[in-house]
């Protein structure tokens, strides 16, 4: 079988806000690929370094950027425009994923559970927001990943720091309904939805200090909910990934309110795969290990 995927690019790094998280995912595709004997090359991808990829001229290209440029279609439509096959997502699909606010349109137009928002322009006011979502509530931006530029916020103070902040790094932020309850996460590879994952954070949420930093996050997979409940947000997840246009694998955060109503969050096309990501560790729980996992996503290549 191997000698079937040629030569294969492992592209990381990239110039997003989860650069430095993409060159750790890189690092474990590449050594993954690399230990079982493929024939793996790597490049930290910069705007400056883009002709390397035709100076390689890969086979197939595993695509392990994080956020813009890497999530949002860009390379998808570069990797197009080359000929060359890649995992996960199209240029489309990915395009829209990025945007939470565009992917939350679809959800709602599909009868699809997510909290209510409303996107935040220069002319609205505090007072304007503050009327129509009661505290607390959340501000976050469209298009950034890991938990980057989320707050949840209880009052007027915080809100304005929120947008202050929220400002700095992006054009597009919105605010929406906090929904309380449990947070979860569901992979999805080769259109089959992997055990959930539980996720309980040290602080309000599963924000980015939990996510790379702390030392008290917990992960619980199997997630332990009933099996009707663990069903429907596997059933959901899959509807969403396949109603946004989605491929080959990616992974549907949802939260589980106090009436087991689950909302979906957000969909990430491109997952972490550093030693402690979600995907990895839903995988060991189904069986996959993970270097038959970085295999199994790289299948995804072949369109």
């Amino acid at each position: 079988m191997k000698q079937n995927y040629g030569k294969i690019l492992v592209l990381m790094g990239g110039w997003s806000n989860e650069r430095n998280i993409s060159l750790i995912s890189g690092k474990y595709v590449f050594e993954s690929l690399s230990s079982q004997g493929f024939d793996a090359v790597k490049l930290d991808l910069n705007r400056n370094n883009l002709y390397k990829i035709k100076d390689i001229n890969p086979d197939r290209v595993f695509i392990i950027l994080h956020g813009k440029g890497g999530e949002d279609g860009e390379i998808q439509s570069y990797l197009d425009s080359l000929a060359i096959p890649y995992t996960g997502s199209n240029a489309e699909s990915s395009k829209i994923c990025i945007n939470k606010r565009l992917t939350k349109d679809i959800l709602l137009e599909n009868d699809i559970l997510t909290p209510r928002f409303k996107k935040i322009h220069k002319s609205l006011s505090i007072k304007d927001i503050e009327c129509s979502f009661n505290y607390p509530f959340v501000i976050k931006p469209s298009s950034e990943g890991s938990s980057i530029g989320v707050y949840i916020v209880e009052n007027s103070k915080e809100l304005k720091n929120a947008i202050n902040h929220n400002e700095k790094i992006s054009d597009d932020i919105f605010v929406e309904d906090y929904i309380k309850g449990k947070e979860y996460t569901v992979g999805i590879i080769n259109n089959t939805a992997l055990p959930s994952i539980k996720l309980i954070p040290p602080g309000k949420f599963y924000d980015y200090n939990a996510k790379y930093n702390s030392t008290e996050m917990q992960y619980i997979c199997p997630s332990n909910l009933e099996n009707i409940i663990e069903d429907k947000i596997k059933e959901i997840s899959l509807k969403s990934f396949n109603l946004l246009g989605c491929s080959g694998w990616g992974r549907v955060d949802i939260i589980i309110d106090e009436n087991n109503q689950p909302y979906v969050i957000e969909l990430n096309t491109v997952p972490g795969m550093t030693d402690h990501s979600l995907v990895p560790l839903a995988a060991k729980n189904f069986n996959i290990s993970f270097d038959d996992l970085v295999i199994k996503i790289l299948d995804t290549s072949f369109k």
